[in-house]
């Protein structure tokens, strides 16, 4: 005897008096500072496989290139952060609801594509949840950043800040989610929060919880297809991508090594 799972939509519109601020998290543009690595030419297209081409005659700008990131992923991480833009430093104002941030809301991490980053209100259950209940400039974050463009690395190809709202129990991840903040200018964001609950098995949406299945390192759908994608790097090449920085304790490719790098390019 089988069991038939429907699809059912419910849909339910409730208005709150107030709502849990989200998390916000900021990264430079530039991920370290030109004294930090070797010169090298402006990086046009993308990371990793993007800068080097297989079956291509060798191309010294492209060289250069990876050979500064090469150096930026072999770094460890207090390397990386004393080579990129100090917090203190990015971030000249922070206000919320017109006043100072505290600084237990803000707290840092470090991104392989845009260096060190800041997040204000990730959660923390020793504290409140951060509420709002009107509209407004003077209601919601105001954030005015520092860019320092005069020491970016010529690698980098443009100036700005990646801007991402998230929920603060989740990870940020700048590279898939967010905006670009160009200096310069004034950018105001409003909100409208919508939630999506779907069903796990049996149901025919057969939704998967990340984070429980795979444990802390892996906390949304986008890891899940990362650590996918790095098994079957390490499986096929012996090594995994350095771009993509969800797994630990594997043999890292050399960018720099054609044989390792047309490999990535076939899986």
């Amino acid at each position: 005897m089988y069991f038939l799972y429907p699809i059912v939509f419910t849909l339910e519109m409730e208005h709150l008096k107030r709502l849990d601020f989200p998390a916000v998290s900021i990264c430079n543009f530039n991920r370290m500072k030109k004294f930090g690595l070797s010169s090298g030419t402006p990086l046009l297209l993308s990371e990793g496989s993007s800068s080097f081409y297989c079956n291509t005659a060798n191309d010294s700008e492209r060289d250069e290139i990876k050979e500064s990131l090469q150096q930026y992923y072999e770094m460890d991480e207090e390397r990386r952060w004393r080579n990129g833009h100090k917090p203190s430093r990015f971030m000249q104002k922070c206000l919320f609801r017109g006043r100072i941030c505290p600084q237990n809301r803000l707290s840092n991490f470090q991104n392989l594509r845009y260096g060190n980053c800041i997040t204000f209100n990730k959660r923390n259950e020793e504290m409140e949840a951060l509420t709002v209940s009107d509209v407004g400039p003077n209601t919601g974050l105001i954030l005015e950043l520092k860019l320092e463009s005069v020491t970016y690395h010529p690698s980098t190809k443009a100036l700005g800040a990646r801007v991402v709202i998230h929920h603060p129990n989740e990870t940020p991840s700048p590279e898939d989610q967010g905006l670009n903040a160009n200096p310069g200018n004034e950018i105001s964001v409003s909100l409208r929060q919508s939630i999506m609950y779907r069903l796990p098995t049996p149901f025919r949406d057969h939704c998967v919880d990340c984070e429980m299945r795979h444990g802390s390192s892996v906390s949304n759908q986008k890891d899940c297809v990362r650590t996918c994608i790095q098994k079957e790097n390490f499986a096929k090449c012996g090594c995994i991508d350095p771009t993509l920085n969800v797994m630990e304790y594997f043999i890292l490719c050399d960018l720099t090594n054609t044989t390792q790098m047309c490999c990535l390019d076939d899986v």
